[in-house]
């Protein structure tokens, strides 16, 4: 069983929705958002989060879906990705309380805008706090090497093939200049420890305004 597989087997849908997101993410088209990044999310918090009760039931399961699911559908023409990945989770109709499917579709929901969003009215510490883990662990890879963050750039850019040079650079510069802005990257203390200072560097080397 693969690495992939071993993830999804975690995932309470039934084998032809597991099947077919794993057609999904192994895609020759997913350049960046596919196996090797759901992948790497699932690494860093199996590392990252030992200890802490995201490692327990049930927030290992949901993690597992929200990991898996987030970018089940990736269509760099579309602006509603994480909208219709979302309701691709509901339609393959999870094993979970209503209340847990509900969440994970709201955190992939929450990956539109990592530093935009807000605890919902009435959401418990739990879950609140496993959705920013989700974020943060969603925006590590800004905070790589050096060399391996400008490889995925170039990643990105071949998803993003369709768009012209110009047009691709200013989305780019636009978009790290909004993270360049924020106060706190990372809203977890763990992966802010690890990723904060790299990510900082990574962005500051691309806008420019590095030492």
């Amino acid at each position: 069983m693969s690495e992939l597989d071993r993830l999804l087997s975690r995932v309470p849908v039934g084998a032809t929705a597991r099947a077919d997101l794993a057609a999904r993410l192994r895609g020759a088209d997913r350049h960046y958002h596919g196996e090797a990044h759901i992948l790497l999310l699932w690494r860093r918090h199996l590392a990252f989060g030992t200890g802490l009760a995201l490692r327990g039931p049930p927030w290992e399961t949901l993690i597992a879906c929200a990991i898996a699911y987030h970018d089940a559908i990736h269509d760099p023409r579309r602006h509603d990705n994480e909208a219709a990945s979302a309701q691709l989770w509901r339609d393959a109709r999870p094993d979970l309380p209503a209340r847990d499917v509900a969440w994970v579709a709201g955190t992939i929901m929450a990956t539109a805008d990592h530093l935009a969003t807000r605890r919902e009215a009435g959401m418990e510490d739990a879950a609140w706090a496993a959705r920013l883990w989700l974020l943060d662990l969603d925006l590590t890879p800004i905070g790589e090497e050096p060399a391996t963050f400008i490889a995925n750039a170039a990643l990105l850019r071949r998803e993003f093939a369709h768009l012209p040079e110009a047009e691709w650079e200013a989305g780019r510069i636009g978009f790290l200049r909004r993270l360049d802005a924020a106060s706190r990257l990372f809203r977890t203390d763990a992966l802010g420890k690890a990723f904060q200072g790299p990510a900082r560097r990574n962005i500051a080397l691309e806008l420019g305004t590095g030492g």
